[in-house]
């Protein structure tokens, strides 16, 4: 096809350098093709919170191809790192050839995601939320395990659930948020 770019463009970055920063607005996602990236965020007070590591065929920030909301954490290289530039109008290229169920199923699952997100972020102030959360979470790692592996999380994991529950609640009901 006449002027389509099929070389996406691709940035290195060194160690140390932030990529994204949590507050700013994006329009562009990125995947790493080779390095590591840190994910944190930062409290009122300035402090880091890690979040997770990530690794070469990661993608971040590709809640900005969806809608123009902040960033919601910052991204810094660990070590250089070569990434490859997703941009909105690239994605909407490869919806576009994508067989019809994709390019239907695609914008549905971006859209709950937002929503999701939207659920989450209103409630995460919130002690009976991170009760709810947790419970589901649990629930779902659980559904997906061998009937050893249930025995193993209910004999290692259920009791300290239990236990962070018991004090999550109790200091809800002490006027706990």
């Amino acid at each position: 096809m006449a002027g389509e770019k099929n070389i996406l463009d691709r940035r290195t970055v060194p160690k140390g350098h932030v990529i994204i920063h949590e507050g700013e607005k994006g329009s562009n996602a990125f995947l790493i093709q080779s390095g590591r990236a840190r994910v944190y965020v930062t409290d009122k007070e300035g402090r880091k919170a890690d979040v997770g590591v990530l690794d070469p065929g990661q993608i971040f920030g590709e809640m900005a191809l969806v809608f123009d909301g902040p960033r919601t954490a910052t991204v810094e290289a660990m070590e250089e790192t070569n990434l490859i530039l997703i941009t909105r109008e690239t994605l909407r290229q490869k919806l576009e050839k994508s067989d019809p169920t994709v390019k239907a199923l695609v914008p549905m699952l971006m859209k709950r995601i937002v929503q999701a997100n939207e659920t989450a972020l209103k409630k995460s102030g919130d002690v009976s939320a991170l009760i709810d959360v947790t419970a589901a979470i649990y629930q779902n790692i659980e559904a997906g395990l061998s009937v050893q592996e249930k025995s193993s999380l209910k004999r290692d994991v259920e009791p300290k659930l239990q236990e962070f529950l018991v004090a999550a609640k109790a200091f809800s009901q002490r006027g706990g948020k």
